[in-house]
């Protein structure tokens, strides 16, 4: 038995289920304190690499209260978002933190940092100001508030469950849709076609032919299923496949017995809004995105 305290900053390469429920419970209080909807990816946090340093918590004589979790989706820029208990703020907690993050991403030669701030925190935005980032861009989080009935389908769109051989053109279709290089075996390795909370939806022309349209991505959750990466290659987009695309997943989640849709998108994409608003989803919440050159 030892009676030793955890003190200060520990870095984590994957976390445990003792530490996720710390996270969760010091999620809790933040987000009550300020009526918050933390983006912290939680389906990401239960599925870290045991080889990579990804996650920093904070402890006070082994009490967590402070956490900051680093995502790095894409070589040119990573992203973190974090807390501290409200009763520990303005102890230096979060800036040990993300100094952490800051030499962590150094390490990796990652150039830019995106810190996600939710809009109507106060303390959050506090700490962006005292760093003097760049404004970047922002985002919506969307809950779905109902189903809407399914679109008259397009006989030709066959959308379903992505094959592993179909990594390459989903990443493929990430790359064209969000400007980001392409990286086959990142996100759509074998470990994550083989995990039963993730899956990877493909939309297809002429099912025989097999011509690529679009994806998309949905990680379930114990308290919500997330939609993300919803991308329509250029040559296909209005053409109403992007909405048979996401009012097909909501009645496919729903169906799982999930009783909460999230997605997320930028706010002056009025194109994507539109389109989630048509399926049923509203704004909940906001974030800002700052950018700091490392």
């Amino acid at each position: 038995m030892t009676t030793d305290n955890k003190n200060g900053v520990f870095k984590r390469q994957g976390l445990t289920e003792r530490e996720l429920v710390e996270i969760k419970t010091l999620a809790d209080v933040c987000e009550a304190y300020e009526n918050l909807h933390m983006k912290l990816n939680w389906g990401i946090l239960r599925s870290r690499p045991h080889d990579q340093t990804n996650d920093f918590l904070y402890y006070e004589n082994n009490v967590l209260v402070g956490f900051l979790a680093f995502f790095n989706f894409n070589p040119s820029e990573g992203e973190a978002s974090g807390m501290v208990h409200p009763e520990r703020r303005r102890r230096g907690i979060f800036r040990q933190l993300f100094a952490a993050v800051c030499a962590e991403a150094r390490s990796r030669s990652v150039p830019t940092l995106l810190l996600i701030v939710e809009h109507d925190s106060a303390s959050g935005q506090g700490f962006a100001a005292s760093v003097k980032p760049a404004y970047h861009h922002s985002e919506y989080r969307m809950e779905l508030a109902g189903a809407k009935p399914l679109p008259p389908p397009n006989p030709r769109l066959h959308f379903r469950l992505a094959r592993p051989d179909e990594a390459p053109m989903l990443e493929h279709i990430n790359a064209v849709s969000f400007d980001m290089d392409e990286s086959s075996g990142t996100w759509y390795g074998a470990e994550n076609f083989q995990d039963p909370k993730k899956r990877f939806y493909i939309a297809v022309l002429d099912e025989t032919d097999e011509v690529y349209v679009g994806k998309l991505d949905v990680s379930l959750g114990a308290e919500e299923a997330y939609i993300a990466g919803v991308g329509v290659l250029p040559a296909y987009q209005r053409r109403g496949y992007g909405r048979q695309m996401i009012a097909q997943t909501v009645h496919d989640v729903l169906a799982l017995g999930q009783q909460r849709i999230v997605l997320e998108v930028e706010a002056n994409n009025r194109n994507a809004l539109t389109l989630y608003q048509s399926c049923g989803f509203k704004e909940v919440s906001s974030f800002d995105y700052y950018s700091l050159s490392l």
